[in-house]
Parts: C-alpha cells; sequence; structure tokens
C-alpha cells in the first residue's frame, strides 16, 4: 500500500489545527509561503479562457523559453528536449520508470524519492550526505555502496541528486558535484538532478549542475513552485540529454504523459513562457524571494544550533534540518528518536516540523525538517510587505514565529 505523503499529511493537520482554534507554527509544509507576482495574475486572467487539449510536450514557445533558461546557466538545451509536465512531480515519477533499474538517495532526500521508488518496485541505496551539504550522496561513500549494492542482488543505475535540497536547504559544492560526475561516468550511472530549488541557491555565482559538467547523461527536473511560488499551479519542466539514448527515454516519459496526464493545463503556458522567459519583474522577484528565505533561515538556524543541535548552516531554499542526537533539548524532553521528538513540539509547544526519518534518515538522529518561509504573513498583503521590508524579521508575523520558537527551543515551557 502506498501511504500519504508524509508532507501532506502535516499540511492536512496544521489546517485542522487551526480550524480548532490552536495557535500554531508551521515549520512543516514546503510551500513558498508567498503571494502570486501580480503580472502572472494578469497573464493567467487573459489566457482563461483557453479550454483546448495542450500538446502532450507543451507548446514550441513554451519549450522554447524553457530551452533559454536552461542555456543562460550554461546547460546545453534546445527547444526539442525539454518537456513540460503538471508539476515535477509527475516527471520525476516518468523518468524514473523509464530508467530502469535501482536508485541511489542521499540519506537523507526528500520523501517523494523513495515513496515512488518504491511504487516502481525498485530498490532505494542509501548513501548518508556529506558533511558540507545534503541532498547528495557522500562521494566517499558512494562506491563502496554500489558494491555492495551488487552484491546483494541489486541493479543501481540511476543517482538522483538534488541542489539546494530538502530537506537541509543546502548546496553542493563544485567539488562534490565533479566527484559524483566522475563516478556517474565510471559506473555508467544516469543522473537526475532535482532542481527545483536551483534560483533559491544564495550564491548564484558558484552553483554547479551536474547538467553542466556531464549534459550527456544528466536529465534535469524543475517548475515553478518554489522560485516563483506557484505550488497549487503545478508547472513543470525536464531537460533531456541531446543523444539517442536521450531521445529513447524521452520519448517513453512522453508517451507516458499521453496515457497519464495528457499534458500542462493549456492556460498556465503562457505563464511559464513569460517565467523561463526570466523578464527583469521575474528577476527581481525572485532575487527577493531568495534574500527573504536566507534572511529568515539564517536566523532559526542560529536558534537551532543554540539550543545544541548539528545543523549545516543553510544556503539555498527555506529549510533547515537540525539534529538532536544526545542533545540536552531531547533529553529535557524526555524523548530519543525523531518521531516522538516531532510529536511532542506539536502537542506541547503547537510548532509543527517533521521528523528526519520522514526523508529516510536514522530515527536516532533525532533529525527534524524544519521549513522556515510560512511564517511571512497570513495573508497575501502582509507576505508581499515582508518580501519588501528592510529588515524582514520585523514583520509581525516573522517576529511573533521566532520568538515562539525562540521560547521553545531555549527551554522556557509553554501549554499552547
Amino acid at each position: 500500500m502506498v501511504a500519504k505523503s508524509a508532507t501532506l499529511v502535516m499540511n492536512e493537520m496544521m489546517q485542522h489545527a487551526v480550524a480548532q482554534g490552536r495557535s500554531v507554527i508551521n515549520l512543516g509544509f514546503g510551500e513558498a509561503g508567498l503571494p502570486v507576482m501580480p503580472e502572472l495574475r494578469k497573464i493567467l486572467s487573459a489566457d482563461s479562457a483557453r479550454n483546448a487539449y495542450p500538446a502532450v510536450q507543451g507548446s514550441y514557445a513554451v519549450r522554447n523559453a524553457l530551452s533559454g533558461y536552461f542555456t543562460r546557466r550554461g546547460i546545453p538545451a534546445d527547444a526539442d528536449h525539454c518537456l513540460m509536465a503538471p508539476g515535477s512531480k509527475a516527471l520525476l515519477f516518468a523518468l524514473l520508470q523509464a530508467l530502469k533499474g535501482d536508485v541511489v538517495l542521499s540519506r537523507p532526500s526528500w520523501v517523494t524519492y523513495a515513496a515512488q521508488s518504491h511504487m516502481l518496485n525498485k530498490h532505494c541505496v542509501w548513501v548518508d550526505a556529506p558533511e558540507s551539504a545534503g541532498g547528495v550522496p557522500d562521494p566517499k561513500l558512494l562506491v563502496s555502496a554500489l558494491d555492495s549494492a551488487r552484491r546483494a542482488g541489486q541493479n543501481p543505475t540511476t543517482l538522483l541528486l538534488t541542489s539546494p535540497d530538502n530537506p537541509s536547504g543546502t548546496v553542493a559544492g563544485r567539488t562534490v558535484i565533479e566527484q559524483l560526475v566522475h563516478i556517474a561516468k565510471e559506473q555508467n550511472l544516469a543522473i537526475i538532478s532535482d532542481e527545483i530549488y536551483r534560483d533559491l541557491a544564495y550564491d548564484q555565482v558558484n552553483f554547479v549542475s551536474p547538467a553542466q559538467l556531464a549534459p550527456e547523461r544528466t536529465f534535469v527536473t524543475t517548475g515553478l513552485s518554489k522560485s516563483m511560488a506557484l505550488g497549487g499551479w503545478r508547472i513543470g519542466a525536464a531537460l533531456f540529454p541531446q543523444n539517442a539514448w536521450g531521445d529513447a527515454v524521452m520519448q517513453e516519459v512522453i508517451g507516458t504523459a499521453s496515457e497519464i496526464w495528457s499534458g500542462m493545463p493549456i492556460f498556465l503556458e503562457p505563464v511559464a513562457e513569460y517565467c523561463f522567459s526570466e523578464p527583469s519583474d521575474v528577476l527581481q522577484w525572485v532575487n527577493e524571494s531568495r534574500q527573504l528565505h536566507q534572511r529568515v533561515s539564517n536566523e532559526i538556524h542560529h536558534i537551532m544550533v543554540d539550543a545544541g543541535a548539528s545543523c549545516r548552516k543553510p544556503s539555498g531554499a527555506f529549510y533547515i534540518y537540525p539534529t538532536f542526537h544526545d542533545s540536552e533539548f531531547a533529553h529535557r524532553l524526555g524523548v530519543s528518536e525523531d518521531e516522538s521528538l516531532s510529536h511532542e513540539l506539536f502537542e506541547r509547544f503547537g510548532i509543527a516540523v517533521l521528523p528526519g526519518s520522514a526523508f529516510g534518515d536514522l530515527p536516532q538522529r533525532m533529525g527534524l525538517r524544519v521549513v522556515t518561509s510560512m511564517m511571512y504573513g497570513t495573508d497575501d498583503e502582509s507576505r508581499m510587505e515582508t518580501m519588501r521590508m528592510a529588515d524582514p524579521l520585523q514583520a509581525p508575523s516573522v517576529k511573533d514565529g521566532l520568538e515562539r520558537v525562540h521560547e521553545v527551543f531555549a527551554g522556557v515551557p509553554s501549554n499552547r
């Protein structure tokens, strides 16, 4: 049986708690926490009467805009090797289906990777992430993990990477990516690079995609749910290698798309085309949201470290991943594994987070996936004001949320 995604369960739990009148701080659900850019609402309104079935691959106009988006980032691309879909989840599933064999995942990694792999009867080869960043397996551990998996009768063929990653909000540096690409070439592994958070990496200049180093074996997935805060609009995209193998995989993915989702909503294609064309207002919007995410994530990181957590400094997106193994904070709450820790935080203090075990981590590490983006305001007006403030930490919703989080993790009792 396929269980409901832990992230969606968390969101529904939060909605139920709020409906009951509980005072809660949502650090559990991975939305960007920002309003829709006004220009995109105008574009959507103008095209809302379109109701024809779209081309499965997406219109040439939107795919051409997408290829330009990749090209500007140093990734070889053309419209014929781009594909649109209703969200990147669908593309990830279709890609995993087309790429036969088992999947190598970092521990921890986004909940959907392992869930989709299991749905496709694939084994997951788990490899701890390096100390420098999450979202990728440690190159020092990868070769031995591949050897062990093959001795156990598994067939690892696909390396699934994400940077910046969910759950840790960190970016894998050039050296790590180069080492992983080298191993992928030696071991003949396909690479799926999930770059849904790429434009929210705090250091855009030094960001490196495996598709820049090994375009012949790298499939890139992305979308507009995070950088443009369009999660509910379901706009996903993928880029395929420009060779015979990439073409064959792409045709299989298109075949799956034709039988499952047909195409992305046709009235959203002009929105996607506009965003991937990156006019100045889109670039400004992404830049302002990136700065906001960085400011708040760094502040919550300080709180967690002060509480005794081991936690990488965030370098992208709006997540942090503290671990509380053998910490005074965990001892004070009387817990020894991550699910109990997240349960205590919600029931006793009204703070919603997800346990690291939901992301494939070991429960005894006491990891928590903490989302930092849901404190920006309670409506579009307040969220917009928070994004435009010189010091967003002074926004009422952010200030209150940070005070609540600090109160709990600093050890002050709470009955909320």
